[in-house]
């Protein structure tokens, strides 16, 4: 059992996550949604993406805030709170399918840039759908099999994931072959701006897959063990690796506001614009009223 002052911290640490991943990702959204030069067709999955992430807060509250208060008996288990708990669920693997979902999307864009430019809109909305569809099914899936045996839940767990990886690594080295060895087409400055999008996308996707990997490897240690690794180990240890691991990947949905903001000089003149606005607005406020006396 913890003792409070490692409650108290682990809590600390769910609810200063949760706070920073809500504003940059809902920060992300606005600027996304709000400029009509970033609001192209290429990047609507990377907006679904976005709002994945900032829902996926709510799981950084549930495994580092509301269990560690269960663990010390700050409080007890609340089915109603349960309930919000598996809704918000399903953006967990949502994260990664959409990851996925984008990285075949750029592989799509690479080998046929011809086809990639006359794409419908509906075809990007029926991506996103299928990223709900399949995160939503993988969730009642995985409660549904954890009835019967918490090995099982995390066998399907394990799987989507190596599913998705195997996925995103097979599309990213594909492109990275294709840019590297392949031919040049001739309309050099829309591919060049669909080479720097993919090269900002591979970016996002390794960071983001690098904060994941220490839950991924955990999470396989305890089912190749099935858990019994953990009775080697001390409870209060095995819970400070899970809980780390808990950590650093949801950490992965902070990172991707950042690394736009680096990588992409319109997301940033448009993010500092959208900060700025509000106290030049005030400052304006001020300034007309001292005219008129």
């Amino acid at each position: 059992m913890w003792s409070l002052s490692e409650c108290i911290t682990w809590m600390t640490v769910g609810l200063a996550e949760f706070v920073a991943i809500v504003t940059l990702n809902f920060c992300t959204i606005i600027v996304f949604i709000r400029n009509r030069n970033l609001r192209k067709r290429s990047m609507y999955l990377v907006i679904n993406l976005a709002v994945i992430d900032m829902f996926v807060a709510g799981n950084a509250v549930y495994h580092l805030f509301y269990w560690p208060g269960i663990h010390c008996n700050l409080w007890n288990r609340n089915s109603e709170v349960s309930t919000i708990i598996y809704v918000l669920m399903l953006f967990g693997p949502g994260s990664l399918i959409n990851i996925a979902f984008i990285a075949l999307e750029r592989m799509h864009a690479t080998f046929c840039p011809f086809r990639h430019r006359v794409l419908k809109k509906w075809v990007y909305l029926l991506m996103i759908v299928a990223v709900w569809v399949t995160s939503g099914l993988l969730v009642i899936a995985y409660m549904f099999l954890v009835q019967f045996d918490y090995y099982y839940g995390r066998c399907l767990y394990f799987t989507y994931i190596s599913i998705s990886l195997l996925i995103i690594c097979v599309s990213y080295s594909a492109i990275v072959i294709k840019i590297r060895y392949g031919a040049q087409p001739q309309h050099h400055g829309a591919a060049s701006r669909e080479r720097k999008l993919t090269m900002t996308l591979l970016i996002v996707t390794v960071v983001s897959l690098l904060f994941c990997l220490p839950h991924v490897i955990w999470n396989y240690v305890l089912i190749i063990s099935k858990s019994e690794i953990t009775q080697s180990l001390s409870l209060l240890v095995a819970y400070d690796l899970d809980h780390a691991s808990v950590v650093l990947i949801h950490a992965n949905s902070l990172v991707n506001p950042i690394l736009y903001t680096m990588r992409m000089p319109e997301f940033r003149s448009a993010l500092l614009a959208l900060l700025c606005k509000r106290p030049q607005q005030q400052r304006q406020v001020a300034v007309f009223p001292l005219r008129g006396m």
